[in-house]
């Protein structure tokens, strides 16, 4: 069981980052679903090509095959609420890295997924 939590704790970490870097790289793109016709080609080409979002697919990309070797190991009943530790890091890593404010209501809610965590561990 530790062993299957650690490996959690750092797929989460991983994907949570990759969270954090894809919304640091398309906020540089612009808002897609906002722009006229003629600009969402050039829009797509400046994401699929901005470093912060192809380092955030890497880092997906790694959580996913993570989140796969957990599930040969363990039940997904118990795998899938323990990745929920990813709100931590994105709410961490939001005020860190993207300048944006967790109010203590989402603090409050990330708090009680968190126990939600907990409890179906001990299961």
């Amino acid at each position: 069981m530790l062993k299957t939590f650690i490996l959690v704790v750092i797929a989460t970490v991983l994907g949570g980052a990759g969270h954090v870097m894809l919304s640091k790289g398309m906020k540089t793109v612009g808002d897609l679903t906002e722009s006229t016709s003629d600009r969402v080609a050039p829009m797509v080409w400046h994401a699929v090509s901005n470093p912060w979002v192809l380092l955030g697919v890497a880092l997906q990309a790694c959580f996913f095959f993570m989140y796969l070797a957990l599930l040969s190991r363990a039940a997904i009943t118990q795998v899938l609420p323990m990745t929920a530790v990813d709100y931590i890091v994105v709410a961490l890593l939001a005020q860190v890295v993207l300048a944006e404010t967790v109010t203590p209501v989402r603090w409050a809610g990330i708090a009680c997924i968190t126990v939600g965590v907990l409890l179906v561990s001990q299961s």
